[in-house]
């Protein structure tokens, strides 16, 4: 019943809401006919402006003409001077160059002058260094000599007073002398094989003596020396350090200064050749900017229009630009006929939604900042290219394909361009009946209709004007960069100060390296000495130990042949020593001997020293002649540098000369170079004279051509408007009263929108004609609407008000515009309705019972299983894991996930091995998780038991223990009735089995065969 109720109401619904629609249809059709009505009145008006501002046209363009012929005139003047004086400053850089060039003679000059000078000054204080060591190697000869004088008279003096001091009782009388004479050719007759031995001996001794004390000598002049060269070595190694260190200075500090020098030239070289490419390319812009006619002619009208874009772009992130400034025809060719297809589109603004252009209308309403079109990519309607178009006659090519454009705003130069050709005569585009364009601009339409001449818009020199902008920025950019090359250009005084630090510092590195070279050589040549001194001690020393041994050797042997000679002796001058008073016979010749031996060392003294002043004598004057030698190379050095100096100052005067002249020449380059200016300057202040006037009228005619413009194109906005009108009341059928004519007769497509974009106003020069726009030949019956409406502004909000109120309702409401077919349905399918429910609560009561006996059944065996299940699970785990350590073994038991419906949900298993922690499952080692496997298997069977179980390999992650565990419990569960197959790679738990059954390959069958063996015969033993 409620059903029946609710289509009723729906139906008394859908009635009201044919009624609203009707309304509404009649309020748009008034609404309509008022927006016809003031297209029509304002084309009207437009056209009659539009003729009396032609009128004007010829005046202006006859102003702007002689305007323009004086500013080329000026342009001429002012280029002719500039050229002038660009040539001036070519020759007044070559002058300056050829000056610059010229300096670093002078300064190369300035510096060999000064180096030679710091020679000559360090040669004569070296000779004066040398004329006072010559003075002292003088003195010290004369010293020597004074003190070998003295030195022999002091050892005649010594022996004179030695023969003095000899004592008088080594003298014997004349009678003892005889016996003593006697006694001792006696004693010598006596042991004569001794005395021969011993002689022997003495000689040997003497010989050895001397090797012992020449290697003594040798040696100890060897350590002497080494430990003087040693010191010597120390000190030489430092002064070479010293020399390093002093070299690798000036060769840091003569590095730096070349670096910089260096850096100084290229950063000139470099300035100078940017400075040479700047000016060139300086003169080619002047060269263009002046060839250009149409330089800095920019409209109020553009100017406002490229202000109100920026704006644009400045408060909306989604306006990409002018369609003209984001494509550009890939070759100079087709810039006028790219022009020509993109119609009034070229300066149509790209945008990246229909929203963000709405705002953008939005925002130059409320500013009131002219018109504009925009472009939205995400709702333009693209046609697709026909590729028969691409090969239709050779020379055509697709508009598209000669305009380059970022891939993004692709769609907006294919809207614009559409199917449009380009051909290369007109010829060809006579051949082609799709609307092509020659590249002279001239387009034949489908119609056969041409078009050509100069556009009122001058869209075909929007690409110059661009390029001129380009070439302006260009020109400024370049001098500023002259500018600032100028600025950072190194200059001269810095380099001489640079160049003369280089020289001085090149010479102070000659003498450092010399100084190193000596030292170093000093260094190599004390430790060559030092290596063969220290060759020479190694050598020495065993053949100075083995003269000693040998000398000990002969001095024992001579101190045993003497005793056995004195004792001789002894026996035969007894008495005689008794009677001159002494005890023994060797004691009166020690006397005589010492006596004789201090005589001879007393000479030995004074020859020695005699002997070393006469070689310090010997060496002094070699020295002094070395001295004198060098003092006179010195002097002949300091002679030739000063005759260097005077060629060096000679050719220095020259250059300075020639300096002179060309400053003069250049001074005087630079007074031309200054008057030059002062014309040129008078020739631009005329220039930009001209050019004022030139943009004034030019300002002037545009501003009349744009005005014009600016109505057909106001014209062509309302005619396409008209246009969508009347699709638009074609498309939703809108009952649209008319005297004439057809709405069939509207063309469904937009090819008249595109070619009322790539028409070009025809006429002459002076004039530009109404802009005709198609009506289709339909006239509008405005009786049905009053005549004080139509013309009234308002009555289109009031229209729009009332519609507006009535779709929201309408919106609102919603109908069931088929109510009351489903009335009568409704009504019949009641009664089968409440049959089948009561049947369907009967089957679903039966449906309830069945399932709840069989869910109490599926609960109680699941129940059993596994309470028998998690009663076995801990005993089967601790019999798994019991032992030694652990006779209790782990703890294993089950939980359930859900008790009430436990089949539906999981079983939780938890395992913890004996004296660990608790963990979970997952946590657990390899072997951990197998033994705890393992036990739930058992457990599991344990229920309802199999006949035999089969275990492949389940000990693969046991230890040796496990392995021994796993293999008790199933020894101890295994019977008759209940067996276990398993397979294993551990001898410890196969070697418990009752029987083993082995798989080999068989080579012979090349086949599997088995082998058995029974392991209970060895259980027994």
């Amino acid at each position: 019943m409620a059903e029946i109720k609710q289509f009723k109401e729906q139906k008394t619904e859908a009635d009201k809401f044919e009624k609203l629609l009707n309304e509404r249809d009649d309020l748009v059709v008034q609404k309509i006919l008022w927006r016809l009505f003031s297209i029509e009145a304002t084309i009207k008006e437009n056209a009659t402006t539009i003729e009396t501002r032609n009128g004007e046209l010829s005046g202006l363009r006859a102003e702007l003409t002689k305007q323009e012929d004086n500013l080329s005139k000026a342009q001429q003047e002012q280029a002719k001077t500039r050229s002038e004086v660009m040539k001036k400053e070519k020759a007044i850089k070559k002058q300056e160059k050829t000056i610059e060039s010229k300096k670093p003679a002078l300064v190369a000059v300035d510096t060999q002058i000064a180096h030679g000078e710091r020679k000559i000054q360090n040669a004569e204080k070296i000779a004066d260094d040398v004329k006072r060591d010559a003075k002292k190697e003088e003195q010290n000869l004369r010293r020597l000599q004074g003190d070998l004088a003295v030195i022999k008279k002091a050892a005649d003096e010594a022996m004179r007073i030695q023969k003095k001091l000899k004592p008088s009782g080594l003298e014997l009388p004349e009678g003892h002398l005889e016996e003593y004479q006697a006694l001792k050719t006696t004693a010598t007759s006596q042991a004569v094989q001794e005395r021969q031995n011993l002689e022997k001996l003495k000689r040997e001794q003497k010989l050895e003596s001397r090797k012992l004390g020449t290697l003594q000598g040798k040696h100890e002049e060897h350590e002497a020396r080494q430990t003087t060269l040693l010191a010597e070595y120390e000190s030489w190694k430092e002064k070479s350090a010293e020399a390093e260190e002093k070299v690798s200075k000036l060769k840091g500090d003569l590095k730096g200064v070349k670096q910089n020098l260096d850096k100084n030239e290229a950063e000139r070289t470099k300035i100078s050749k940017l400075e040479a490419e700047a000016n060139e390319k300086l003169q080619d812009i002047h060269a263009q900017l002046l060839q250009a006619s149409a330089e800095q002619r920019e409209t109020e009208r553009d100017r406002a229009f490229k202000e109100n874009l920026a704006n644009l772009q400045r408060v909306f992130s989604g306006v990409r630009g002018r369609l003209v400034d984001l494509c550009k025809p890939n070759a100079r060719k087709y810039d006028l006929a790219v022009s020509v297809v993109l119609g009034r589109n070229i300066d149509a603004i790209v945008v990246d939604t229909e929203k963000t252009a709405i705002e953008c209308i939005e925002y130059m309403r409320s500013q009131r900042s002219g018109q504009a079109t925009f472009i939205p990519l995400d709702t333009i309607k693209v046609k697709p290219i026909n590729d028969r178009l691409r090969s239709l006659a050779k020379g055509a090519r697709l508009a598209v394909e000669v305009i380059q454009c970022d891939a993004s705003v692709e769609r907006a130069v294919h809207h614009a361009c559409g199917n449009a050709l380009i051909c290369d005569t007109l010829d060809i585009a006579r051949d082609i009946s799709y609307g092509p364009v020659s590249l002279d601009g001239t387009v034949i339409h489908k119609s056969g209709l041409m078009t050509g001449g100069r556009s009122t818009h001058n869209t075909g020199k929007t690409w110059e004007e661009r390029e001129i902008q380009n070439l302006q920025r260009a020109r400024d950019d370049l001098l500023i960069q002259m500018r600032e090359l100028n600025k950072s250009k190194p200059r001269a005084r810095a380099d001489e100060g640079l160049t003369a630090e280089m020289n001085r510092l090149e010479s102070a590195l000659v003498v450092a390296r010399e100084e190193r070279a000596s030292a170093r050589t000093k260094v190599d040549d004390i430790n060559k000495e030092l290596k063969h001194l220290h060759d020479e001690l190694k050598k020495a020393k065993p053949e100075l130990q083995k003269a000693k041994a040998s000398l000990a050797k002969i001095e024992k042997e001579m101190a045993e042949l003497q005793q056995v000679i004195d004792e001789a002796e002894d026996e035969i001058f007894g008495e005689f020593c008794s009677k001159i008073g002494v005890a023994t016979i060797r004691e009166y010749e020690d006397r005589q001997l010492k006596a004789a031996e201090e005589d001879s060392a007393v000479r030995m003294r004074f020859d020695a020293q005699i002997s070393r002043l006469n070689h310090q004598i010997k060496f002094s004057e070699e020295q002094l002649g070395a001295t004198q030698a060098r003092l006179a190379r010195l002097e002949e050095t300091a002679a030739s540098q000063r005759n260097a100096l005077r060629s060096l100052q000679a050719e220095k005067d020259g250059i300075n000369s020639e300096l002179e002249s060309l400053k003069t020449v250049l001074n005087t380059a630079q007074e031309e170079m200054k008057a030059l200016n002062d014309v040129l300057e008078e020739r631009s202040k005329a220039l930009e004279a001209a050019k004022k006037m030139a943009v004034k009228a030019s300002k002037d005619n545009d501003k009349a051509v744009k005005e014009i413009a600016s109505l057909n194109d106001e014209i062509e906005k309302l005619g396409m408007e008209r246009s969508r009108i009347y699709r638009k009341c074609r498309l939703e059928e809108v009952d649209l009263p008319l005297l004439e004519g057809s709405l069939s007769d509207i063309p469904m497509d937009e090819n008249i929108r595109q070619e009322m974009g790539m028409d070009i106003d025809g006429g002459d020069d002076t004039t530009q004609q109404v802009r005709e726009v198609d009506d289709y030949g339909l006239v509008i019956d405005f009786s049905g609407v009053e005549e004080a409406d139509l013309e009234s502004p308002r009555f289109g909000d009031q229209l729009d008000t009332k519609i507006q109120s009535l779709t929201t309702e309408i919106d609102q409401m919603a109908p069931n515009m088929k109510a009351n077919d489903r009335l009568e349905d409704v009504a019949s399918k009641l009664k089968d309705a409440e049959t089948e429910a009561e049947a369907a609560k009967k089957a679903s009561k039966a449906a309830r019972d069945r399932f709840n006996e069989v869910k109490h059944q599926r609960t109680t065996l699941f129940r059993k299983a596994f309470d028998h299940i998690s009663d076995c699970i801990d005993r089967v785990y601790k019999d798994l894991t019991k032992g030694k350590a652990a006779p209790m073994g782990g703890v294993a038991y089950l939980n359930l996930e859900d008790s009430e419906e436990p089949y539906l949900s999981g079983v939780t298993f938890h395992a913890m091995p004996p004296m660990k922690r608790f963990r979970d499952m997952d946590q657990l080692s390899g072997g951990e998780k197998t033994v705890a496997a393992l036990a739930l298997l058992f457990a599991i069977h344990s229920f309802q038991p199999s006949p035999f179980f089969v275990l492949d390999e389940v000990d693969a992650a046991l230890d040796n223990t496990n392995v021994a565990k796993v293999a008790n419990y199933i020894r101890q569960h295994c019977s008759d009735t209940f067996q276990f197959i398993v397979i294993s790679l551990k001898g410890s738990l196969y070697e418990r089995s009752h029987s083993l059954v082995g798989v080999y390959r068989d080579q012979d069958v090349n086949s599997s065969s088995t082998l058995t063996l029974n392991l209970q015969a060895y259980d027994a033993q």
